[in-house]
């Protein structure tokens, strides 16, 4: 059952230090960026200002051609950049928990930043809970300020993830964080150069494997912007049911216990894209060889009916 508890934060965060232990917990912030170097410097700074006492940066840079490693040479020995060549960016996730040596580790896009305040307040979450993992709401308002008191939900759906159900999850990748424990058992994820493999895998499996907290009020900014390669983007009705594929296949394949969720999510992606006529062929072809076994495709098949048929209802679509 969820639990919503309040913490209260006095001004200034003057008790965040003294209420986490005087910084038992270190922590990483590992950023990934590719060719974000317009904002590249406020995602760092915004890490580098927060007040918790025990922390580093890891920027993984994924084969930049702009500007982004001028950038952070800059920086010298505040933080740690791992430079490689284009892999996507899954490819710069498995890089960064790699170079990290956090108990708890973060997950920050170049383009977002962090509200002051927020390590030392996600470590006082950690430090008071038996959690796994943490995810906070973001807000898209340049100018908010990180709220006086969090809302935060207790979660542990592990048991409707095994029979199936996926529960709402809507965090993005900067509002992530998990114990280092956790995150070795989904780390290295699969890789690939588009946005196929990304925090909805991460997600899935973080709350299938352990227990956690949603913060309800936003301690991240996440930036709506022109050359976002998702969010908000044309291409995200395109690349939406690639990912819930994808996803699906790689869910199932590395866990035993979310076989269902895995045909749930392969269904909803092949019925965003497929008529009704072709749904068996396609559903043949998307599970052969992969997680779920050779009599899978007709279950498939029938769910992805159910599905597109509710898609039709609700949208008019053929």
């Amino acid at each position: 059952m969820q639990q919503l508890r309040t913490y209260s934060v006095l001004c200034a965060y003057e008790m965040t230090r003294r209420a986490v232990g005087d910084g038992n917990l270190k922590l990483s912030v590992l950023i990934n960026n590719f060719n974000y170097g317009q904002f590249l410097r406020p995602c760092i700074d915004s890490v580098l200002s927060q007040n918790y006492p025990d922390f580093e940066v890891v920027v993984v840079d994924d084969g930049s051609t702009d500007d982004s490693r001028e950038i952070l040479a800059s920086y010298g020995t505040r933080i740690r950049s791992v430079l490689k060549e284009n892999g996507g960016q899954a490819s710069s996730f498995n890089a960064g928990f790699d170079a990290a040596s956090g108990d708890i580790l973060f997950l920050l896009d170049a383009d977002d930043a962090f509200l002051p305040g927020k390590l030392a307040r996600i470590a006082e979450i950690y430090d008071h809970n038996e959690i796994d993992w943490c995810f906070d709401r973001v807000t898209t308002k340049e100018d908010d300020q990180p709220p006086g008191e969090l809302q935060v939900t207790l979660f542990d759906k592990r048991d409707t993830l095994r029979k199936g159900g996926f529960p709402s999850l809507p965090v993005p990748t900067s509002g992530l964080s998990f114990r280092r424990a956790l995150l070795s058992q989904i780390l290295p994820m699969s890789v690939a150069t588009d946005v196929v493999l990304s925090d909805n895998y991460i997600k899935f499996a973080a709350a299938y494997l352990g227990r956690g907290a949603i913060i309800e009020t936003p301690l991240t900014f996440q930036r709506i912007h022109a050359s976002n390669r998702y969010t908000g983007t044309s291409r995200a009705k395109t690349l939406r049911p690639r990912i819930m594929i994808a996803t699906g296949l790689e869910l199932a394949r590395r866990y035993d216990g979310l076989q269902a969720l895995g045909k749930s999510l392969v269904a909803g992606g092949i019925a965003q894209t497929t008529s009704l006529l072709k749904l068996r062929s396609e559903a043949r072809n998307t599970v052969a060889g992969g997680p779920f076994g050779q009599d899978a495709a007709i279950e498939v098949a029938l769910m992805a009916a159910r599905k597109r048929l509710g898609n039709i209802l609700r949208g008019g679509q053929s």
